[in-house]
């Protein structure tokens, strides 16, 4: 998990940086979603080992390098969501998150 950092890895040319940062925005303000970036000078309450979606209470995915793991052991899947809480609560959202976005918009254009 990079958090902010995240935003910033490129992958392919600015203008591919720049659709995949506008997008990001797009997505962002729609009603039902909520996307927290953990600020790179933010501090972190907890450090993921790897990706995990949280689908539910009952279920955990976790990716790794060959293949994805769902997790159901009702004790692990409490592990992942106390994880994903404090992931959470070190993030930001809304307008602050936002400008995050679109400092890195402009970093990638002046480049």
């Amino acid at each position: 998990m990079n958090g902010e950092k995240a935003l910033r890895i490129r992958v392919g040319g600015a203008d591919v940086m720049l659709g995949q940062l506008d997008r990001l925005l797009a997505v962002m303000s729609l009603p039902r979603v909520s996307l927290g970036i953990i600020p790179a000078g933010g501090g972190w309450r907890c450090l993921a080992q790897g990706s995990f979606w949280v689908f539910d209470e009952e279920r955990i995915q976790t990716e790794g390098v060959s293949a994805g793991l769902d997790v159901t052991q009702s004790r692990e899947v409490a592990v992942h969501l106390r994880a994903f809480a404090l992931l959470q609560a070190s993030a930001t959202y809304g307008a602050d998150g936002r400008k995050l976005v679109t400092a890195t918009m402009d970093d990638v254009a002046g480049t």
